[in-house]
This record gives C-alpha cells, sequence and structure tokens, in this order.
C-alpha cells in the first residue's frame, strides 16, 4: 500500500446520513444544522499539571485557554471550552483555518508534551448548531440550566443533560445561536429530541 494510502485519516463520514440538505430545521426565526468535517481534540491535564496545560494550549492556538469553569473562547476557526476539571474540548474546523488534517492534534501533542493527555474526539462527536430568536426556548425545553442571557451568554459552555443526554453547549452569540456537541452514538435520538422541541416555531 503506498505510504500517503496507509498514513491517510480514514474519512470523516456524518452519523446523520439519512439527513438531507443544509439544515436539519429551516425555519423563518429557527435553524438546526450539523457542523460538518470538524476536528474535536480533548486534552486532560495530568495531575498537578493544570496550569501547564492551559498555557501551553494557549500558546499554541493563540486563544486564551480558561481555567475556570463555563468560559469558552474561540476566534474565527477554533473554540477552546472548558470541559470539566481538568478537561478542554478544542473544536477546529481545518478548512477555515486552511490547516491540514491532522495538524491539530499533532501540534498540540507537541506543545501539550508530558503534561498531559490529547484526544482525537473527532469520530466520536456530532456537532450541530442551533441558531435564531427562538433558539433559547427550544433550548429551555431540553436543559435544566438557566439559559436567561444575565445568566449564560457568549462565550459560555456547560457540560450538561441536554434532552437526557450529556452534551457540551457552548453559547456563540446573542442571536442566540448553541453550539453542541453529543457523542457519535446519541447524534439521531439527540437530533429527534432537538427538532421534536421546534416544531411549534414552525
Amino acid at each position: 500500500m503506498p505510504e500517503t494510502q496507509a498514513n491517510a485519516l480514514p474519512a470523516r463520514v456524518s452519523p446523520l446520513l439519512a439527513i438531507e440538505g443544509d439544515a436539519i430545521i429551516d425555519y423563518k426565526n429557527l435553524r438546526l444544522q450539523e457542523r460538518k468535517s470538524l476536528t474535536v481534540i480533548q486534552v486532560l491535564a495530568f495531575a498537578n499539571q493544570h496550569q501547564a496545560v492551559a498555557t501551553a494550549i494557549s500558546k499554541e492556538l493563540g486563544i486564551e485557554c480558561a481555567v475556570s469553569p463555563g468560559i469558552c473562547n474561540a476566534n474565527e476557526h477554533t473554540q477552546v471550552a472548558w470541559n470539566g476539571p481538568n478537561s478542554w474540548m478544542i473544536i477546529a474546523s481545518d478548512e477555515a483555518a486552511k490547516r491540514k488534517s491532522g495538524a491539530l492534534m499533532k501540534s498540540l501533542q507537541k506543545a501539550v508534551a508530558d503534561t498531559g493527555a490529547v484526544v482525537d474526539q473527532s469520530h466520536g462527536r456530532c456537532a450541530l448548531r442551533l441558531s435564531g430568536i427562538h433558539a433559547r426556548k427550544v433550548m429551555a425545553k431540553n436543559t435544566a440550566i438557566d439559559l436567561h442571557p444575565i445568566a449564560f451568554g457568549p462565550g459560555q459552555c456547560a457540560l450538561t443533560a441536554v434532552a437526557h443526554m450529556s452534551a457540551l453547549v457552548i453559547q456563540v452569540d446573542d442571536s442566540p445561536s448553541y453550539d453542541l456537541l453529543v457523542a457519535r452514538s446519541l447524534a439521531r435520538s439527540f437530533v429527534d429530541a432537538i427538532e421534536h422541541a421546534c416544531h411549534e416555531f414552525a
């Protein structure tokens, strides 16, 4: 087998293959769509290395890696979200960053070195974006966290239950728009629950 084929990463296949078109829900003031072909990397700090890992991530990506719970910092193509104690989830579009597939994983492994574990979750996660003026109401039907703008706004995130499934929720902007990251094995059930909650706004 040629070296280029042997070293190539497997193609990323959406867990929502049966859904056609650009959006799952596309109402006048509400939209649900899959964020496809993203690189998703989880970084976990080893014991007593929390600050060292956060510093390494910040330096490598040029994005502040928050050490406080519930914070997600981002630029135009990469999000660095708190994902539990000593853990961060990095969600990136290689295409928008003009980065080769697999390059982010390698650069983070080198930066973090022996202070933490760097795990590629790209094939194990499904990323969605829910946006529009009714998005907060749809989210409120499915999660117990306080989504009032005073309590939860752009740049904040939560690892919580959504539709009784564990998900990472990131508020992107004031529209409001929410990015939702869920395990691939739960993706279809998760989408069905969110889609059902959207129907009253059709």
